[in-house]
C-alpha cells in the first residue's frame, strides 16, 4: 500500500492542475488534514492540503480535522458518488462542516483516471487497463449486491432468523392497534377519575 501512495498523489495533483476551479476551492482547505481508515485493509492514509495540492502519507494521527472510515470498495465509490460520504457505509468523526465542504469539492471534481494512467503508461496500456478496472469494479459491485440479496433471503427463508415483509407489516399493524387501545384505555381511566 505504501508504494501506491506516491503515484496516486502525483495522479491526483496532476488532475487538480487540469481543473483550475477545484484548485481555487482547495485554498479553503489549506493546512487541513483528513485521515482515511480503509477498514478491510487495516490501513490509514493521511491527507494534507498544501496550497493547491494534496500530500498523502501513512499516519493515523488523532489530531486530524476529519476521520473517514469505510471499506476499500465504499471509499472508492466516493469518487463516482460523493453523496455516499454521508451514507451508512462510511463513518465520519470530526468536523462535519469540513466533511460537507469535502463532499462539495468531490462533487465538482471531474477526475479522469484513464487520462492520468495514459500519462504514466501511454494510451496503448491505459485504455485496456482502465477498461479492466471498470469491469472489475462493476463485478465487485454486482457480486456484493448479489451476496447481500442471497444472504438476506437465506436469513429470512431458510434460517428464519429475519422476518419477511408481511410479518413486519403485521407486527407494525399490531403495534398500531395496541397503541390505539392504550390511548382509549387512558382516556377511559381519565373519565372515570373525573367522575369520582
Amino acid at each position: 500500500m505504501a508504494g501506491l501512495l506516491t503515484p496516486i498523489e502525483r495522479a491526483v495533483n496532476a488532475a487538480l492542475r487540469q481543473d483550475p476551479d477545484t484548485c481555487d476551492r482547495l485554498k479553503a482547505f489549506e493546512q487541513r488534514t483528513i485521515v482515511v481508515h480503509i477498514t478491510d485493509l487495516h490501513q490509514f492514509v493521511h491527507i494534507t492540503f498544501d496550497r493547491q495540492s494534496i500530500k498523502l502519507s501513512h499516519n493515523d494521527d488523532e489530531g486530524t480535522d476529519l476521520l473517514i472510515a469505510g471499506s476499500s470498495f465504499s471509499l472508492l465509490k466516493l469518487g463516482e458518488h460523493p453523496d455516499n460520504l454521508f451514507s451508512s457505509e462510511i463513518r465520519i468523526h470530526g468536523d462535519v462542516q469540513f466533511a460537507k465542504q469535502l463532499q462539495d469539492l468531490l462533487d465538482g471534481f471531474d477526475f479522469d483516471w484513464e487520462q492520468q494512467l495514459a500519462r504514466i503508461t501511454g494510451d496503448v496500456v491505459a485504455q485496456p487497463l482502465a477498461y479492466g478496472l471498470r469491469q472489475g469494479f462493476g463485478w465487485l459491485r454486482d457480486s456484493s449486491q448479489s451476496l447481500q440479496q442471497s444472504l438476506s433471503e437465506y436469513l429470512r427463508e431458510e434460517a428464519q432468523l429475519l422476518p419477511d415483509k408481511i410479518q413486519i407489516e403485521d407486527y407494525m399493524q399490531a403495534v398500531d392497534r395496541l397503541r390505539a387501545d392504550c390511548d382509549r384505555l387512558e382516556a377511559r381511566i381519565k373519565r372515570l377519575e373525573n367522575k369520582s
